[in-house]
């Protein structure tokens, strides 16, 4: 097959999308065979001997050099990418990435020597993103080869790869930036490569750029030199050894700010040129976290730099791109009148694409079936990122992390944090399990541990495995270490790991003892297996208790549950007790009808003897209980829900909120009726606590205070938007209750005085009559947003 005619196929192959048709194609043979050399054809007809979406291992990369020339008006780009790489095990083959680029030669050499090494049979195997190359002679174990491959792409409009977005500056005129996003495995789609996390190497960069642009990577820019008559070579230096989804690179035409370290480390946030002057607060946010981390891990960051730069519809919130990090727009860019929410938001960003520079970026997953070992750890040290900001913060995102994870896995739909990927198909990875999930099972094991230990553990697993990947049992086997109990933690977490759910703890008071039992947490009880309890899961629970007595002192102790039951031993004088105390725990907690009532007694007339987090959980305990029929009735919900008009803190509403908007579902779909009093109680809560916080906000109020407020009036809003009929005459009173009540714009800034509420525009819909029903698409298609 001669070079042109292969090309022209590959081209057919990619533009007409007839890969689908085929499981492997011919690709040009760079070892430049001569045309109609009978040895460019295998000597049989046998298929490639490669069949997995994992590379094999007996050769791995370890320098790249990366030559890249981005046209932005014609939407393409040609390069050049030359592997350096070591055989581990001798073979006769080699596999590595490549999707939706046109390759147009490709080179084998041994090193020093550079002695070519003849390809004997190129293909590309479309099902796994492969290029399959099979050579004429073995390349035996410590062999050092150089593997060059020319290509050319396309820069498409997308949200992976090495990709095209546009914007409108001030002027209204449209500008182009060619950026990339490469998690999980898409660096394939901009140079070939061993798209692989496990297989770490250093990157060195060179971009061609128009003389109007300018080009970043994960690394400094070395030097500039023209390259023609309009064009620029800009080259980089190169990294530290990483993997293939953290490397970055852009061209674009934006502007920067920059501050120091306090360690030296250059700070640089770069936006459009006619937002830069909203970057102060990111950047100002950015270097007091980098400080933070820095001394926390008492690893120094490797970089000479780090670039936060934003990109215009940016799929995620942000990407961890090693020294070049990427932002949706909205976290960059905080103007004056920027909500609170908004705010708490894009500094929760920040901290956890920064804490990631660390974990996840120095210590990588071995693969992305326990993704968690990134984004959980990341997730909770981005907590401890924000309490240097504010401490009521930190506490507040760490528990929606967590009730936010609790109901994404009560919708059955969950899999484990460690879960076998058998197909090229990751987008379901990226979901709850590793992010939030992820990180309440690393808040519990500080809890289990103790904060100093825990945080002694995590330095050393960091030193430990610099620059290397790492499996869960990696971690266990560091963090048991400094367990002052000599805790086993691969035997304690090993079914936190393997099951999908969580548990449930009962506590059932018995004068001075309390027996206790552990069983999965179902959402819907009808789904309950029952032909064969023993082989439910069993957890090792770190169940944490505490005992008040008359006083309201609560005596704090805890017990490593690891059987199905346990029975506690406590003083004939307590009054009350309360399990997961300090709501570190990610289990819930069921309770004897006595207890409940306690608990609801004691909520009433003192709800602040619990922390907001406590408060949150019981109220969030108590309406899955419900609404998962683990509760027959409805009263212990509405008893714990009766003490929230003295309710100001933000975590016990937006508990609560969530758990009866479940109920509000469920009685769309049943019609019990144990459903509608649940929203009624509600409603009636919500209302009044709206009415005494006012309708307006109040300058330099509590932030708390406003995002209570904030909270309940969507809340009302959309529901009586979602549901105008199921709850037409709470809509109609919430209606009469709100209508000074200021709404929040999309922006995030606050509307009032004059404009109709959600809810105000439902009733005068709902008021219309009977002919309106059977229209509810209609319905909630012409409530006005805003």
């Amino acid at each position: 097959m001669t070079m042109k005619l292969c090309s022209l196929l590959l081209i057919l192959c990619y533009n007409l999308d007839l890969k689908q048709f085929f499981g492997s194609c011919y690709i040009v043979n760079g070892s430049s065979l001569p045309s109609g050399d009978s040895s460019a054809q295998p000597a049989e007809s046998k298929e490639h001997r490669w069949n997995n979406i994992r590379l094999p291992k007996s050769i791995i990369p370890l320098e790249y050099d990366i030559f890249l020339h981005p046209n932005l008006s014609e939407w393409r780009f040609s390069g050049k990418v030359e592997i350096r790489c070591m055989v581990q095990e001798t073979t006769d083959f080699i596999v590595l990435h490549s999707k939706d680029l046109i390759i147009s030669d490709i080179t084998v050499t041994t090193l020093p020597s550079n002695r070519a090494i003849k390809i004997y049979r190129p293909l590309e195997i479309y099902t796994a993103d492969q290029i399959y190359l099979e050579v004429e002679q073995s390349l035996h174990k410590d062999t050092e080869l150089l593997l060059t491959l020319v290509f050319e792409g396309f820069l498409k409009m997308g949200i992976s790869g090495f990709y095209l977005s546009q914007y409108f500056d001030a002027n209204f005129e449209t500008r182009s930036i060619a950026s990339t996003q490469f998690e999980p495995i898409d660096a394939r789609k901009a140079f070939p490569c061993f798209d692989e996390p496990e297989f770490k190497a250093n990157f060195s960069m060179s971009i061609v750029r128009e003389r109007n642009h300018i080009s970043l990577f994960n690394m400094p820019l070395v030097q500039s030199v023209p390259y023609s008559d309009d064009l620029m070579l800009d080259t980089f230096q190169q990294t530290v050894k990483m993997s293939t989804y953290l490397v970055a690179f852009t061209v674009c035409e934006y502007a920067s700010r920059s501050k120091l370290s306090k360690s030296g480390v250059n700070i640089t946030v770069y936006s459009p040129k006619d937002l830069i002057q909203n970057v102060d607060y990111s950047l100002d946010a950015a270097v007091t976290l980098f400080d933070f981390f820095n001394s926390l891990y008492e690893i120094p960051y490797p970089l000479p730099k780090l670039d936060m730069i934003s990109i215009p519809n940016l799929e995620a919130d942000g990407m961890e791109n090693w020294g070049l990090v990427t932002y949706e727009q909205i976290h960059l860019n905080i103007v004056k009148n920027t909500s609170f929410e908004s705010k708490l938001q894009a500094t929760l960003t920040i901290s956890h694409e920064i804490a990631h520079q660390w974990f996840g970026n120095i210590v990588t997953m071995r693969w992305w079936s326990e993704l968690w070992l990134n984004e959980g750890i990341t997730s909770f040290m981005s907590y401890l990122g924000l309490e240097a900001f504010n401490q009521d913060w930190s506490m507040e995102k760490m528990f929606e992390e967590k009730i936010f994870s609790m109901r994404c896995e009560d919708s059955n739909k969950t899999r484990s944090l460690n879960h076998p990927i058998e197909a090229p198909d990751f987008s379901a990875t990226f979901d709850c399990v590793p992010y939030e999930k992820g990180a309440s099972i690393v808040r519990m094991l500080r809890s289990l541990l103790g904060e100093q230990p825990f945080l002694n553990g995590m330095k050393e697993y960091l030193k430990r495995h610099l620059y290397s990947n790492v499996e869960s049992y990696d971690l266990w086997e560091v963090l048991s270490t400094f367990s002052e109990d000599n805790v086993d933690l691969g035997f304690v977490m090993k079914t936190w790991m393997s099951e999908r759910s969580y548990p449930v703890v009962t506590v059932i008071r018995d004068g001075d003892k309390v027996h206790i039992s552990q069983e999965p947490f179902i959402s819907d009880l009808n789904q309950m297996v029952e032909d064969n309890p023993e082989s439910l899961p069993i957890w090792c629970i770190p169940f944490i208790y505490g005992c008040m007595d008359q006083n309201g002192t609560f005596s704090v102790d805890d017990l490593l549950l690891c059987e199905k039951t346990g029975v506690l031993q406590i003083s004939p004088n307590t009054t009350l007790v309360k399990g997961n105390y300090g709501d570190e725990g990610y289990y819930r907690v069921n309770y004897d009808s006595e207890s409940w009532k306690a608990i609801a007694e004691q909520l009433r007339n003192n709800h602040t003897i619990f922390t907001p987090g406590e408060r949150a959980q019981l109220l969030s305990d108590a309406l899955a209980f419900t609404s998962s029929n683990i509760l027959n009735s409805t009263s212990i919900a509405t008893e714990l829900m009766s003490y929230l008009e003295k309710e100001r803190s933000y975590l016990p509403w937006l508990s609560t909120t969530l758990g009866v908007g479940s109920s509000l579902k469920k009685y769309e779909i049943t019609k019990e009726k144990k459903y509608d009093l649940i929203v009624k109680n509600y409603l009636d809560v919500a209302s009044n606590t709206l009415a005494a916080l006012g309708c307006e906000a109040i300058k330099n109020e509590a932030e708390s205070l406003e995002r209570v407020r904030k909270l309940l009036k969507d809340d009302l809003s959309s529901w009586c938007k979602a549901y105008p009929y199921t709850i037409a005459k709470y809509c109609k009173e919430c209606g009469i209750n709100s209508r000074k009540i200021g709404i929040h714009e999309k922006n995030g800034n606050l509307r009032v005085d004059g404009h109709k509420t959600e809810c105000e525009e439902t009733e005068l819909l709902i008021t219309q009559g009977d002919a309106m029903k059977g229209q509810r698409n209609l319905v909630v298609t012409h409530i006005s947003s805003y």
